[in-house]
């Protein structure tokens, strides 16, 4: 059975209403069978509203296109660490340093960037917008 897919403007108006309008019930379940029918009942997360909500919202509630965007799998561990080893921390399978570390690094980038950040900063308030 086809479904009717709202228009742009359409789409922007059901993105714009809060998550519990009774307006987005039709989206919301249509999208909810498709996931069950194509057998992702063991999805990553839970099929709740809120989860589903964001496909639709990104796609303006154009079904078609949100059907939501494709997870590749569950094991994200297994994937980050296939496909980006070499930077990922000690904590995520990585080989060379740990979540402190960066984060020490990232602080002290910032902290020696004061001056620059601090000149940037002047130029905006001095330039009228």
């Amino acid at each position: 059975m086809a479904e009717a897919r709202p228009g742009p403007a359409a789409g922007a108006q059901l993105s714009a209403l809060p998550d519990h309008s009774p307006l987005l019930q039709p989206s919301l379940a249509e999208l909810r069978r498709r996931v069950r029918a194509a057998g992702a009942l063991r999805a990553p997360r839970p099929l709740s509203d809120a989860f589903l909500l964001r496909f639709l919202r990104a796609r303006d509630f154009d079904l078609d296109l949100a059907w939501r965007i494709h997870m590749h799998g569950t094991n994200y561990k297994q994937s980050l660490l296939q496909h980006f080893p070499n930077i990922l921390p000690l904590e995520y399978g990585g080989e060379e340093f740990s979540m402190e570390d960066i984060c020490q690094e990232w602080t002290n980038f910032i902290m020696k960037s004061e001056n620059y950040l601090s000149s940037i900063s002047q130029t905006i308030k001095g330039e009228v917008i």
